[in-house]
């Protein structure tokens, strides 16, 4: 009984975490006003502004300029702990159920 409950807080430690970086990434995205500072070139002095790259799974809210520089202001840490602790939390779960069946 001991192992299956260390899984259970194991998985909503990390799946803690994965919100965590997930709200970390998302703050960042909606206070900072990167197509501005992208626009103008506050964040490059090279070619003008292309587009803006944005989607929420991947968290990405990226600049691309015309000669292929980009600028994000996604910290780069924020979508590998997500991915990463999500897929563990749910390892972690996964492996807690099977420990809680009983043999029939």
């Amino acid at each position: 009984m001991g192992t299956r409950r260390t899984l259970w807080v194991f998985a909503a430690l990390l799946a803690t975490t994965a919100v965590t970086a997930y709200a970390v990434g998302l703050f960042v995205w909606l206070l900072w006003e990167t197509d501005e500072v992208c626009g103008h070139q506050f964040a490059y002095d090279g070619a003008p502004l292309r587009e803006m790259r944005t989607s929420l799974l991947p968290l990405t809210n990226t600049c691309v300029f015309e000669d292929g520089a980009t600028y994000s202001d996604i910290p780069v840490w924020v979508n590998p702990v997500f991915f990463a602790s999500l897929v563990a939390a749910a390892a972690c779960a996964a492996r807690a159920a099977w420990f809680g069946r009983t043999p029939r």
